[in-house]
């Protein structure tokens, strides 16, 4: 077995020395230890090179989105080269519930917030409706679409830029949660 192989193999089972640091070893697409690593959840406490990144441009933060990224991590804004940040790879309820960056928006204008929307996962106190993509669609749109909007809710004629309202998504008939 060649060493990138065993590192990986460490990498994998959480057994890399606590003095590591060849983090950014890696194959020919760029995946390189710490990224196996942080798929694993098994970097070490402290480590900070969260902006290694792949060859489509996925960093090892996007990796350890799905789970792994320390409590005080701050660096939601590193993108992939479609502008796919750590956030939006977070958004799936792994966002911090101190987290106030949910109108930052990959290339095409997605926000945060929508992507948080879409997966039913906006917290409970959210208030930052009026987010809107290019037509206008609005966090609110997105959440009416998912059945996903709060008991409280009051904001029902928030607007495309043709004119659809939230009210108009809530009452079209989409599957409510």
């Amino acid at each position: 077995m060649n060493e990138l192989n065993e590192l990986f193999e460490q990498a994998q089972e959480g057994k890399l020395p606590p003095d590591f640091d060849r983090w950014s070893l890696g194959g020919k697409d760029g995946w390189t230890v710490a990224h196996e690593a942080a798929y694993q959840g098994a970097l070490p406490q402290g480590f900070d090179q969260w902006g290694l990144s792949n060859d489509r441009g996925w960093t090892v933060a996007h990796v350890a989105a799905c789970g792994h990224l320390p409590a005080d991590f701050d660096q939601w804004a590193l993108a992939d080269k479609d502008g796919w940040t750590v956030a939006h790879e977070a958004a799936y309820g792994r966002l911090p519930a101190n987290f106030d960056q949910w109108a930052l928006a990959d290339n095409g204008g997605w926000s945060v917030a929508h992507e948080a929307a879409s997966g039913c996962h906006l917290p409970p106190d959210f208030e930052e409706w009026g987010i809107a993509y290019d037509d206008g669609w609005t966090v609110a749109h997105e959440a009416a679409y998912h059945g996903d909007l709060p008991p409280d809710f009051d904001r029902w004629t928030l607007a495309t830029n043709n004119g659809i309202t939230v009210r108009d998504v809530y009452r079209s008939g989409v599957p409510k949660k």
